[in-house]
C-alpha cells in the first residue's frame, strides 16, 4: 500500500478516533488524525453493524475518541476510507494472531507487535505515563481516552483492576525529549490497557 509521511506539532491532548476493521487474517487500523479531529456528530452516529457489512469485515470496532499524548509526531498514513461520512486514513496492520485473539474483544495487557511507521516526540519537562512489565521494559502512553482527562492520568493506575502481577503504572517527567522512532522493518512492541488505551515500548538504545 502506498503511504504518505505527515508531520504534526502541538499535538498533546488533540482529539482523534480510530476504526478497527477485522478481516479474516488481520486487522486494518484507520485513524482520523490526518483529515479531521473526529467530529462528535459523525463519530456518535456510526453504526458498526452497517459498517461491518459495507467493509465485508468480521467485526468493526470504534476505538475512541482518544487524545494524543506526544507533543509532535511524524507518521505514515495510507489510503483514505469513509465510515458513515467520517474520513480516516489507514494507519497500521495488526497480524493474524492478534486478529484471532481480538476477534471477541480486546486483550488488555497482552503485548502485540503492530507494523507501522511513526516517530513520536514527548517534550522534556512534560509528564509521561508508562506501564512497566516484569522485565523492566517501559511502554509509554500514546493516547488517553475521553473518559480520562489529561489531568487525571497521574492516578490512572489506581483504577487498573486487570493489571497483571509484576506490572506497574507510573508517571515521570523526562529531562530530555523522549523520542520513539518506529519503522516497519523493526519489531515494535505495544500493549493496551483495559480501556483500549495504547502504550508503545521505548526502543532500547545500544
Amino acid at each position: 500500500m502506498d503511504v504518505t509521511l505527515y508531520e504534526f506539532d502541538d499535538m498533546r491532548d488533540s482529539r482523534y478516533g480510530e476504526m478497527l476493521v477485522f478481516k479474516r487474517a488481520h486487522i486494518d487500523v484507520y485513524n482520523t488524525t490526518p483529515v479531521n479531529d473526529c467530529p462528535a456528530e459523525l463519530w456518535d452516529a456510526l453504526d458498526v453493524e452497517k459498517l461491518k457489512k459495507e467493509y465485508h469485515a468480521h467485526k468493526v470496532i470504534k476505538n475512541g475518541p482518544h487524545f494524543w499524548m506526544q507533543d509532535s509526531m511524524s507518521a505514515s498514513f495510507g489510503e483514505t476510507a469513509t465510515f458513515g461520512g467520517l474520513e480516516a486514513r489507514w494507519a497500521a496492520k495488526l497480524g493474524f494472531h492478534i486478529a484471532l485473539k481480538a476477534a471477541h474483544g480486546s486483550v488488555p495487557y497482552k503485548i502485540f507487535t503492530p507494523k507501522k511507521t511513526q516517530k513520536l516526540v514527548y517534550s522534556a519537562g512534560k509528564p509521561v505515563y508508562e506501564l512497566v512489565d516484569p522485565e523492566g521494559h517501559a511502554y509509554v502512553l500514546q493516547a488517553h481516552d475521553h473518559r480520562f482527562p489529561i489531568d487525571s492520568l497521574a492516578t490512572l493506575g489506581e483504577q487498573m483492576e486487570k493489571l497483571p502481577e509484576g506490572w506497574q503504572y507510573r508517571t515521570r517527567t523526562p529531562t530530555e525529549d523522549l523520542v520513539l522512532d518506529l519503522g516497519p522493518d523493526q519489531t515494535i512492541y505495544a500493549v493496551g490497557d483495559e480501556w483500549l488505551q495504547y502504550y508503545t515500548r521505548i526502543p532500547e538504545t545500544t
